[in-house]
């Protein structure tokens, strides 16, 4: 009987504090705190990309600069130039037909008003040059 009471008592003191320091920390709010609140669905999209050349990693690896080298925004800049001349290479038939296995086999699309992150375009922006030291220049 004394055990059981005890064991009430447990319980009920446990859940007092638990509830108390819940009450503490629900009243903090973010305007206090100074931090902003951003829509969870407009940060939930990531992108990567996956580049399936086997000669690409090796060549990257000895050839990469550091992702601080270049800002973001130039290296969105050197990609949409990168891009548009892909993709002309892709629908170019004469290309095609004169230069078989080469690269420029699908289109790439690449909007300038996505934000890719600074991962997706760096590593695009060497793949590319990776491309141009493989292939000879194509912009």
């Amino acid at each position: 009987m004394r055990l059981t009471v005890y064991l009430i008592i447990a319980i009920g003191l446990a859940g007092f504090f638990s509830c108390s320091s819940l009450n503490k920390t629900t009243k903090k709010t973010a305007e206090n705190q100074g931090v902003e609140l951003k829509d969870p669905e407009a940060d939930s999209t990531e992108y990567d990309l996956i580049i399936t050349d086997p000669g690409f990693e090796s060549w990257f690896i000895k050839h990469r600069k550091q992702p601080w080298y270049h800002t973001q925004e130039i290296l969105e800049s050197k990609n949409w130039s990168y891009v548009i001349a892909w993709n002309q290479r892709v629908r170019d038939g004469n290309y095609q037909m004169t230069h078989p296995g080469n690269p420029f086999l699908e289109e790439i699309d690449y909007r300038r008003d996505v934000d890719y992150g600074m991962d997706v375009n760096y590593k695009l922006y060497y793949y590319f040059k990776y491309v141009e030291d493989t292939w000879g220049k194509f912009r």
